[in-house]
């Protein structure tokens, strides 16, 4: 995916909606279904849980994030909507299921980014994992609430998936 300059870059969790606004706005085929963990959409680090989780998070302070968003955006408008898909049109958009840990800095990027895709028509599922951070699936196999969130969401994606 490019950015507004041209250069390439990756987001992760927030990728997975902007790939999908360009292969919309491109005529391309939609994916059967969306699974964003922890995304990152707000290139203005302006959710409230950069305050309140700074203290919990040790991944995202809000002062990184901006850092990150420099980088990113390469000059860019941080309101630009395929750098920031909570100003863009999500009309169209793929079944989306988002989870985050409440104690990330960006719990309030995923809720954001649920209320505006479900202002937009797409059927969205939000959950929120208790005392969780950023990417705590990764630990599948080793930590029960990583295991618990893998199996929600192949609960959740197989009836897409039609298996």
């Amino acid at each position: 995916m490019g950015r507004p300059d041209g250069r390439a870059a990756r987001r992760g969790g927030g990728l997975t909606i902007t790939t999908q606004l360009r292969a919309r706005d491109l005529g391309l085929p939609m994916p059967a279904a969306a699974l964003p963990f922890s995304p990152w959409v707000d290139m203005e680090v302006t959710g409230e849980s950069y305050r309140t989780n700074r203290d919990r998070d040790p991944f995202f302070l809000a002062e990184s994030v901006h850092q990150f968003a420099g980088i990113f955006l390469g000059g860019a408008d941080p309101r630009d909507p395929l750098a920031n898909p909570l100003y863009a049109d999500l009309t169209g958009l793929a079944p989306t299921y988002i989870q985050v840990g409440e104690h990330e800095t960006l719990v309030d990027d995923a809720h954001r980014l649920a209320a505006h895709a479900r202002a937009a028509g797409v059927e969205v599922r939000l959950d929120v994992f208790p005392e969780m951070l950023h990417t705590f699936q990764m630990a599948a196999g080793r930590a029960s609430e990583a295991d618990d969130a893998i199996s929600r969401m192949a609960a959740w994606l197989r009836p897409k998936l039609k298996l």
